[in-house]
């Protein structure tokens, strides 16, 4: 392949050594393929799913490949694209896989992407993101298309995809114990809303994928420093619980005619990870006490080889 054109803002030699762990192949096959072009060429792809011909319609798929498993049509656009690629296909649920096997599969990975609106898959994305030491990426979309999320998570970030969501864990719990689903429909998302969202996500990915490099994509995520959640308004009207998010993070006036969509925030963990979240007591050794003043905030600590690596107090 020729990346002449855009070796300047990403570094070539850094992400055609990486190894790109992406679950979910349906939505994200555009994504796929771009971060391909982009010099991603060592790929495990992970979808249990067959191609449907309502598929078609929204995923990028082709109505020659119905009745293919996604992860098979996905690599064989790969290899379309660049016939050396790597490409690992794993056409099973993820969520079942132990450790162990996680281990096994996927030790090598350098970035895991979790292109599903499945809360299991994205929990235990973020186990397994935690248990390896890997950088990873969620992606989802809103009912309706109406708007969308980014999160992101690597190494030197204080805060997990659980630490981040951890409302979003109660209220799945609280559903689940009430035998209902609180995964969005797909019903209204069409393939530019999916794609505007993906091209977002494709930006964090060179930036997870070439952190360091001295060029826009190796900063971007130094940049961001602890923005990791990031949200897009697609629709006009886009609303969490009522309220027009976008135009209160950026601080503009409700009588601005200028902000109409196609905007985005990039937000931090207000609590900074201290409040108590299990998956980062289970898989990166920190535990959370009471603070020593008996106020309602929480110690975080971290503990490496037997000694303390960070203590944080939040009142």
């Amino acid at each position: 392949m020729q990346f002449e054109r855009i070796k300047n803002v990403i570094d070539i030699p850094t992400i055609q050594s990486k190894v790109v762990t992406i679950i979910g192949a349906g939505g994200s096959a555009p994504l796929i393929e771009n971060l391909t072009r982009c010099g991603v060429q060592h790929w495990k792809l992970v979808d249990l799913d067959i191609i449907e011909n309502a598929n078609i319609s929204r995923q990028g798929h082709s109505p020659a490949d119905i009745g293919m498993p996604k992860v098979h049509a996905v690599a064989n656009k790969i290899w379309e694209i660049n016939p050396e690629a790597v490409v690992d296909c794993f056409p099973e649920d993820f969520t079942k896989l132990s450790d162990e096997e996680i281990r096994e599969s996927f030790g090598s990975s350098d970035l895991f992407i979790f292109a599903t609106d499945s809360f299991a898959a994205q929990s235990r994305g973020n186990e397994v993101a935690l248990l390896l030491n890997a950088s990873a990426i969620w992606i989802g979309l809103y009912p309706g298309g109406a708007g969308g999320e980014v999160v992101f998570w690597h190494p030197d970030l204080e805060c997990c995809f659980r630490c981040l969501c951890s409302g979003r864990y109660q209220a799945q719990q609280q559903a689940a114990q009430q035998g209902r689903s609180l995964d969005p429909p797909s019903d209204g998302a069409t393939i530019f809303d999916i794609q505007l969202l993906d091209s977002i996500a494709g930006h964090i990915c060179l930036g997870l994928l070439t952190r360091g490099c001295e060029n826009r994509f190796g900063q971007l995520i130094d940049q961001l420093g602890d923005r990791q959640f990031i949200q897009v308004g697609i629709r006009p009207d886009f609303r969490i619980n009522g309220k027009d998010v976008i135009r209160k993070h950026l601080g503009v006036d409700a009588e601005c005619p200028s902000l109409f969509a196609w905007n985005s925030i990039a937000l931090s963990d207000p609590d900074e990870g201290n409040a108590y979240c299990p998956d980062c007591e289970t898989y990166r050794g920190i535990t959370f006490s009471r603070s020593a003043e008996g106020s309602s905030g929480s110690i975080r600590v971290r503990t490496e080889q037997g000694h303390q690596k960070k203590s944080t107090t939040v009142n």
